[in-house]
């Protein structure tokens, strides 16, 4: 898989950085997970790690180097993950009305398609390169009242994100409810797509714009610039009150289809497909794959 990730999270105007944010890989398989500790709430960092551990390692677990199927792995993961939490509330003896929540957001790319499931108010998108406008871009319906009153036609989708019950969800990991957790249909991708996973300090202040940035047309490496940018805007549309701020993105890459065709002397043997092929020709056509495949060290891209 040929893909670029960059991830970044700041801690606004808070006290503490409750989000949390982790990627894992194999040969065949990527995992990118959001946490955003919930406010209100004692520990909420703690559930926010307890959730980005549980799933990572159930992926270490898994994914030897596939997964037999994402979607039940992203589902079954994340109910571990709320289970987790709330043993350890029990452990510490923290009152239910006050235990440890946190919203999740997690997605796997796999055989040039990726799945996701999430819990709360933390949003995945997904922007196509050869899209336009509304069409162009998904992104997860957040589990909040907000959400459902914008459903309901009560408030406009523009309103919902300076709506003063924006951070009221129905749907998280830990306390006395089971979450509920929505998981996606596998969606194939395209060559020069982006995942981005991001918490609501991250996307409330940014609205839309946070979509046309992240779509834009800058090459592989432009990740590396837009991820901290739109951090710094959204930081600065905030102002001091500002809340956390996650963000992870994925540039896609569709794989070459003629990465291993061995170029043969494909003039002689379209001519003669009897013509014997020398020992020299070989090593000429191997090295050519190994150039066409250069090796690339942990880090950002793969």
């Amino acid at each position: 898989m040929k893909y670029t990730i960059v991830q970044d999270s700041r801690i606004g105007g808070r006290d503490i950085n409750q989000d949390r944010v982790a990627w894992l890989a194999t040969d065949d398989a990527v995992l990118m997970v959001v946490a955003d500790g919930m406010g209100g709430h004692l520990q909420g960092e703690v559930a926010a790690q307890l959730a980005i551990d549980t799933i990572t390692e159930r992926f270490r677990a898994a994914a030897k180097t596939r997964l037999v199927d994402p979607a039940q792995f992203l589902a079954a993961a994340l109910q571990q993950a709320h289970e987790s939490i709330v043993r350890h509330a029990a452990d510490c003896r923290i009152p239910l009305h006050a235990a440890p929540r946190t919203t999740c957001i997690a997605c796997v790319v796999q055989d040039g398609q990726v799945n996701w499931a999430h819990a709360g108010d933390s949003r995945l998108y997904l922007i196509h390169s050869r899209a336009k406008g509304d069409a162009g871009f998904v992104r997860t319906r957040d589990h909040s009242l907000v959400q459902r009153m914008v459903d309901d036609g009560i408030i406009e989708s523009g309103q919902a994100a300076s709506h003063p019950l924006r951070n009221r969800v129905f749907s998280c990991l830990g306390g006395d409810l089971m979450p509920s957790v929505e998981v996606s249909r596998a969606v194939s991708l395209q060559d020069g797509d982006v995942i981005a996973l991001c918490t609501d300090g991250a996307w409330a202040p940014l609205g839309e714009k946070l979509v046309r940035e992240l779509g834009r047309e800058f090459g592989r490496d432009s990740l590396t610039t837009s991820v901290p940018h739109l951090l710094d805007a959204a930081e600065q549309a905030a102002g001091p009150q500002a809340d956390n701020l996650t963000l992870i993105a994925m540039r896609w890459e569709a794989p070459d289809p003629d990465a291993h065709t061995l170029n043969l002397r494909p003039d002689a043997v379209a001519q003669n497909s009897a013509v014997p092929i020398s020992d020299e020709e070989i090593d000429e056509a191997v090295a050519e794959i190994r150039r066409r495949m250069p090796y690339t060290p942990n880090g950002v891209s793969s």
